[in-house]
């Protein structure tokens, strides 16, 4: 359910994809059917007497007849046909649907406020938060620099403020170079825990929060142990690696991969 303010999400990619599954599953089907094209016009027919099954093979222009349990291999053809058949005609009328509805289906309808003149803007109310108004909440509800630990190195990123280290300014011009909204060290309670994570995100297209932790010395085991204890609280706190949690990580031998950084921004973020 869209909450107030909200994103209404765009299922159009998904919906494609499970077009061309369907469209996938009719070929198949026509390919079985083929099978049976020289089949009688025959169908099987099931009652029941007794709690027990009782099959019959039956066609217009004879009286059903009987077939008994050594026989029954025998009709199982017709009944795989009537399946077939059956299933064919459902996946094409579905096919059809969706590719109906696919043509008719723009989930942006109900953005358009954002293309009116300043002057309409001013008299209406959006049904939705505009992704501007959202944003700027966003960092309201997210402030950055908010770890008291003295920073060391003092180095100062493109779009203007102080990180810890090389690494953590290499991912904020990243960030900033595909206009991700982000902030800097902002706070975060894990349970009975306050973290400072690196960085918060927005991801523009979901409109939802995700957390960034830079390991930067797993050479060292004692900075390793402790942030592997700490990344189990995120995951433990419900901030699952890959959806709400991102990580990069390197050592004294490996540094840190600018093109991975690139690619968990635009597989996470965008």
């Amino acid at each position: 359910m869209t909450k107030e303010g909200e994103k209404i999400q765009d299922y159009r990619k998904e919906l494609g994809e499970q077009l061309l599954e369907i469209r996938e599953l009719i070929k198949r089907s026509n390919r079985n059917l083929a099978k049976y094209k020289d089949l009688p016009n025959s169908h099987v027919y099931i009652s029941n007497s007794n709690g027990c099954p009782q099959y019959y093979l039956k066609n217009e222009a004879e009286p059903r007849k009987y077939v008994s349990k050594n026989d029954i291999k025998s009709i199982t053809k017709y009944a795989q046909r009537d399946y077939e058949s059956d299933m064919n005609r459902k996946l094409k009328s579905l096919e059809k649907d969706l590719r109906v509805f696919l043509a008719n289906y723009d989930p942006g309808v109900v953005s358009e406020y954002e293309n009116f003149s300043d002057a309409k803007k001013a008299i209406i109310k959006p049904l939705i938060m505009t992704e501007a108004e959202y944003i700027e909440r966003w960092y309201g509800e997210h402030p950055g620099q908010q770890n008291p630990y003295p920073n060391g190195e003092m180095l100062l990123t493109d779009r203007g403020e102080t990180v810890r280290s090389k690494s953590e300014k290499i991912i904020a011009d990243a960030l900033n170079k595909y206009d991700v909204p982000y902030q800097y060290e902002p706070m975060l309670e894990l349970g009975y825990n306050t973290v400072y994570p690196d960085f918060v995100a927005f991801n523009r297209r979901t409109r939802g929060t995700v957390y960034w932790e830079h390991l930067g010395i797993l050479s060292d085991s004692e900075y390793a142990t402790k942030n592997f204890s700490k990344i189990q609280i995120y995951e433990r706190e419900g901030f699952l690696l890959g959806k709400d949690l991102i990580t990069t990580m390197e050592s004294t031998d490996r540094i840190l991969d600018v093109r991975l950084v690139e690619k968990k921004i635009k597989e996470f973020l965008l």
